[in-house]
């Protein structure tokens, strides 16, 4: 059987006995601060890790106190399971409270609710009354309690089997390749450099692989990788994880920090997002009003952040609204990612949000084109074919392979949705919203039409008038070539700098129409006569220039210019000669073409310039094989 991993994190008021407990489970006491042995409590992130049938679980030991709740946020921000604490001889206490509503915004629905100190209390079943009371309507209504003494080691057995239960219930870590470790400690060892450590999810790491980290922005070499502990050659998603660095140092990296690949390290500083505040908040609890300065904790990280509500000025408790937070720093957000809003004295966790865009625009918050793209993915978070839809109804167009890269769904996921997508239609590398791409093309064909009834002599639309309404449409997005590629396709032809339709032939200007017509029976012979002869008069040279720019007389030399079907029937005639015989004269060319000398050099130079033949002292030679 293969072995399952999972990250635990405890959560619940101090002194309950949360790293009793797991001291009590693994053997390894969580508290590595000599502050936190002198006081006797948490303060800072402790780590252990405990072996379960099928199951390995990095554990992340929260502190209770409320002047350390953003220590407690910062470890529990990739948590699969979280373990409840509360003390039998204190109940429900308020840090409880707020650690639940922090591990539901979060979006924490597996877990288990240790039941400690058990052996302070004669019967406990007024108390689990009291507790499955408190957590009706959260994520972990459900869950399992289970009475425990740490300090007697009773009841730990059926903690184990009910967090195995749990474990067994979650869906497994993929390795989707987007690898991303939030920095929770950094530190300094002899002989590895710097160390950074943090739950991996998304993707694995490899030794040898290189990162980049956001802050300081800078990409670094994995020297080594450690994962409980034990040094292996990587480390896979949903594990605790430690990297040991080249080329930065411990000051470079603060907690927080985002280790994960080059191309995926995309920092922003606004956020839209979907907020919420718990319906379990008082009714009496102070509104979250609009521009209000917050502390914004994403993974194990927290920045100072402006709140701006889409509607309304405020938000109470049990409300949802969408709003725009701006960092005052860049942070590395990804959307599909929970944040937790606290506020500006970080006494209170105010709310929590989704990420629905992780690059806002300041400019075009209250839009209605942006709110409804922002109101439909709030509506359906877990659907990639909505958010990819979304994304193509604002922008019209998006290179397929960087559709929610990166993001929460995995490439399975958008893959298949982008199969099942009716409005969509791929492009090359593009993927184009049908309706965009519809309107665009009938915009194109109109101009393009306009430009034939205006000016009928003309070989068609210059390319540079079309590409602006191409990039209006799809907000500068480089659609261009496919967009004259799907023209082609539907009855258009592009000649060097214009397009047209297939059936437009250009008609020469009524004042040019005679001196045209007498230039287009004089090129139909064999031996056409000297260019001298045509272009005796203005309206000659006007005529004759008009017919070479819409391809239907070839402009040779100074001295000789020729319709297009006769030049092409010698241009072939040379390639077929030279196919069979390798090289040629000119002489022997001549006769194969049987012209004059006078048509012979000045057609051979012709095809040396175009590139077909390339003359090696007195023969020629194909330079080129063309289809």
């Amino acid at each position: 059987m293969s072995i399952r991993h999972a990250i635990l994190a405890t959560a619940g008021h101090i002194d309950h006995g949360k790293s009793a407990l797991v001291t009590a489970l693994t053997g390894h006491d969580p508290d590595r601060l000599p502050e936190e042995k002198q006081r006797g409590i948490t303060i800072d992130l402790g780590f252990a890790h405990l072996e379960l049938p099928g199951h390995n679980l990095g554990i992340v030991d929260v502190p209770g106190h409320q002047d350390f709740v953003k220590n407690m946020v910062a470890g529990v921000g990739a948590v699969d399971l979280a373990l409840l604490v509360v003390a039998a001889d204190d109940g429900w206490m308020p840090q409880t409270e707020e650690h639940l509503q922090i591990l539901s915004y979060l979006g924490a629905t597996r877990g288990v609710i240790a039941l400690t100190k058990t052996d302070l209390v004669d019967d406990t079943i007024l108390r689990e009354n009291e507790i499955r009371q408190q957590l009706q309507n959260s994520p972990l209504a459900e869950a399992a309690i289970v009475p425990v003494s740490a300090h007697q080691g009773t009841g730990l057995d059926e903690l184990k089997a009910a967090l195995t239960t749990a474990a067994q219930a979650m869906p497994p870590h993929v390795d989707d390749g987007q690898p991303r470790l939030a920095a929770d400690r950094v530190f300094s060892l002899q002989g590895i450099g710097t160390v950074v450590t943090g739950t991996l999810t998304g993707g694995s790491l490899k030794q040898g692989e290189t990162i980049a980290a956001f802050p300081p922005g800078a990409n670094s070499r994995i020297r080594s990788v450690q994962s409980h502990h034990r040094g292996q050659n990587d480390a896979v998603p949903g594990t605790r994880t430690a990297l040991g660095l080249s080329e930065l140092s411990r000051d470079q990296l603060p907690r927080g920090a985002t280790i994960t690949l080059p191309g995926l390290a995309e920092p922003t500083e606004t956020i839209d997002v979907l907020l919420e505040r718990s319906p379990r908040l008082p009714a009496d609890c102070t509104p979250l009003r609009n521009d209000t300065r917050v502390w914004v904790h994403h993974g194990s990280g927290h920045w100072p952040a402006r709140l701006v509500l889409m509607e309304g000025k405020a938000l109470a408790g049990g409300e949802r609204q969408l709003a725009q937070l701006r960092l005052e720093q860049p942070a590395c957000v990804w959307p599909g990612d929970r944040l937790v809003i606290r506020n500006w004295p970080e006494s209170a966790t105010l709310a929590g949000g989704r990420v629905l865009n992780a690059h806002g625009d300041r400019k075009q918050l209250r839009t209605e084109a942006h709110r409804a793209f922002l109101q439909i993915r709030a509506e359906n978070p877990e659907d990639a074919g909505v958010w990819i839809a979304s994304q193509l109804a604002r922008d019209g167009a998006a290179r397929a392979d960087a559709l929610l890269r990166p993001s929460h769904f995995t490439k399975a996921q958008i893959e298949n949705a982008i199969k099942g997508l009716d409005s969509a239609t791929r492009l090359g590398d593009w993927l184009v919203d049908s309706q965009h791409w519809t309107a665009l093309r009938e915009t194109c064909t109109a101009l393009i039409d306009e430009e034939h009834r205006s000016h009928p002599e003309r070989p068609g639309l210059p390319l540079d008038q079309l590409r602006p309404h191409a990039e209006r449409a799809f907000n500068g997005r480089e659609v261009f070539e496919e967009l004259l590629a799907d023209l082609e396709q539907n009855g258009f032809k592009r000649h060097q700098t214009h397009i047209a339709k297939r059936t437009h032939r250009p008609a020469l200007p009524a004042h040019l129409r005679n001196a045209g017509e007498r230039i287009r029976a004089a090129l139909q012979s064999t031996d056409p006569p000297a260019r001298k002869t045509l272009t005796e008069s203005p309206t000659g040279r006007s005529a004759l220039q008009f017919l070479i720019d819409t391809g239907e007389v070839i402009d040779i030399s100074s001295e000789l210019a020729m319709g297009a079907p006769e030049f092409n029937r010698l241009r072939l005639i040379v390639k077929q000669h030279l196919r069979k015989h390798t090289q040629a004269t000119a002489s022997d060319l001549r006769k194969a073409m049987n012209v004059s000398r006078r048509i012979l050099i000045p057609v051979l130079e012709k095809l040396d310039r175009d590139g077909l033949t390339a003359r090696r002292g007195d023969v020629r030679v194909l330079r080129r094989e063309e289809d």
